[in-house]
């Protein structure tokens, strides 16, 4: 890879992280000025790679989607018997390799957004690859199942995230699953 371009890449990634770190802040009504002070660049520099701030938060927007989709798209059929492990195991390294973006990400008024895309990610992966478990119980009592579980996933992360939970991520995502394993055997034995 040509010296320019991993420069161009380090500096557009230098800007999210700025954008990402005065939103942790707080800093709602920052301004381009700002994210160029913090990040020691230049106005010049920001608008080769952002038109506004707009654009560095659909960057960064987009960004998660593409990891997250990766996931779903990446997703063996045999991987279908140990899902909660394969899923969780996929999202933890995607977050190991840039945890210091995620971390920015969670803390950033926008976390919401992460959460959001983790969700619509497990919940579709349930969706489209678990469609015998529909025919179990009612549909209605599987999507209150996916919900609860996906739910207390996304609580999970943000705890850990959030420092509240210390163990490892590889730890946290191993009794997770062992949650849903426990968790959705108990839904199908019951019946009434």
């Amino acid at each position: 890879m040509r010296t320019e371009y991993k420069n161009a890449i380090a500096t557009k990634r230098k800007i999210e992280m700025t954008y990402l770190r005065l939103m942790a802040e707080g800093k709602e009504n920052f301004s381009v000025t700002d994210i160029v002070n913090l990040a020691k660049i230049n106005r010049g520099t920001f608008y080769l790679h952002f038109n506004n701030k707009q654009e560095v938060d659909n960057a960064i927007y987009q960004e998660l989607s593409l990891k997250f989709k990766a996931i779903e798209n990446n997703l063996r059929m045999s991987d279908i018997d140990k899902a909660p492990e394969s899923v969780l195991n996929q999202i933890n390294q995607i977050i190991k390799q840039d945890l210091e973006f995620f971390k920015l990400v969670v803390a950033a008024s926008a976390n919401e957004s992460l959460f959001d895309l983790i969700k619509t990610t497990i919940l579709s992966i349930i969706n489209n690859n678990f469609k015998v478990m529909q025919y179990i119980f009612n549909m209605e009592r599987f999507t209150m199942v996916c919900q609860y579980i996906v739910g207390g996933i996304l609580n999970t992360y943000k705890a850990w995230f959030n420092k509240q939970i210390t163990c490892s991520l590889d730890d946290l995502s191993a009794y997770i699953s062992r949650l849903i394993r426990d968790g959705l055997k108990g839904c199908i034995r019951y019946d009434s």
